[in-house]
């Protein structure tokens, strides 16, 4: 893959395509890392819980989610599931259950205009139109009260687009892709998040993945986090 750009940095860097390889080396390879996963992470907190309560509201509206940006206990149980996913504790706070609502449901049409798009169905040119229409989106939403929005707002995208968009963190995506944790604000910001994005596009194309491999079952719920997953698990194990 060659000398990438970091964005977060603004440094030259090699991202780790020993780990991408590794994960890509069979489905059977790639499915060991997503079950290690699933037998051991978080799996002594309520996140799964409300993770698949989350999943199951947008199962039951079949992903069109216009009555989502309406509906005051689901953007509660979005937010309730972050702070169960830690992003309200140390360094890391939230903006209030009101300004997060409020910034939802001011996306409310750019973010309907992509329920329906599932990451592993569109073609190179036809990623690069979408990420063109979630920056706005991305650089809009209100999550964090700090700077460093892409953890924040990729888990909340995940919520509200879990077929397109990938949770990212720190912890695990950051380290799998470049081997650190570090992420920087502004414009910056969403220059990283697409290019981690693009890489999720290519390892659900080079593996050949469909909706159908997700089972719904513990963390499985679409492709996008079936790759997460298997990062997960890869970083755990490694």
């Amino acid at each position: 893959m060659g000398i990438k750009i970091d964005y977060c940095n603004g440094k030259g860097l090699k991202m780790k395509q020993d780990n991408i390889d590794k994960i890509l080396e069979s489905k059977e390879v790639f499915y060991k890392y997503v079950n290690i996963c699933n037998k051991n992470f978080r799996s002594v907190t309520p996140s799964l819980y409300l993770y698949q309560k989350i999943f199951e509201k947008q199962k039951s509206t079949k992903y069109h989610i216009e009555k989502i940006f309406s509906d005051h206990d689901f953007l509660e149980l979005m937010y309730v599931t972050l702070v169960a996913w830690n992003m309200n504790m140390r360094a890391a706070k939230m903006v209030s259950l009101d300004l997060f609502s409020e910034s939802i449901q001011g996306f409310s049409k750019n973010i309907s205009q992509l329920e329906d798009i599932e990451l592993q169905q569109l073609s190179e040119d036809e990623l690069e139109k979408v990420l063109q229409q979630l920056k706005p989106i991305f650089m809009g939403l209100k999550v964090m009260k700090s700077e460093s929005n892409i953890v924040g707002v990729s888990k909340t995208l995940h919520f509200l687009l879990p077929r397109l968009v990938p949770p990212m963190d720190r912890r695990y995506t950051m380290n799998f892709f470049y081997g650190h944790n570090n992420y920087k604000s502004g414009d910056k910001e969403f220059t990283s998040f697409s290019i981690l994005l693009r890489e999720f596009y290519k390892i659900s194309k080079k593996l050949n993945l469909k909706a159908k491999d997700a089972s719904n079952v513990l963390w499985n719920t679409t492709v996008p986090k079936l790759i997460d997953n298997a990062i997960i698990g890869f970083i755990s194990d490694n």
